[in-house]
């Protein structure tokens, strides 16, 4: 299962102008594999829109179940503080073609 997230935080609450929230988003991306790797969660990309003041990521995770332990691992709530997050289960363009076909029958 994909998920793609978004998460955003304000310009007055950006890395760049907090060091206290730097700490936490440098500490988030170092250990995002190993966190990530624990749930048995994949990280496809994580991109982030600096002047925008947005990071996308795309996580492949075995369940739903798995993804809330990554999201709510105590590692990952400081990231909770000054980000809002959303989440959406998305499929590939074959994966929808396929499921397009078969209800086509």
């Amino acid at each position: 299962m994909l998920i793609f997230q978004v998460m955003r935080h304000s310009p007055e609450s950006c890395p760049l102008g907090s060091p206290k929230n730097l700490d936490t988003a440098i500490q988030w991306f170092e250990n995002l594999e190993a966190s990530t790797a624990r749930q048995g969660i994949k990280v496809i990309g994580v991109w982030t829109d600096r002047a925008g003041h947005i990071s996308y990521a795309i996580f492949d995770t075995p369940s739903m179940e798995a993804f809330t332990k990554f999201e709510t691992d105590p590692e990952n709530i400081p990231m909770l503080t000054f980000n809002t997050i959303e989440k959406t289960v998305v499929t590939s363009a074959a994966e929808t073609l396929a499921f397009f076909k078969a209800r086509r029958a």
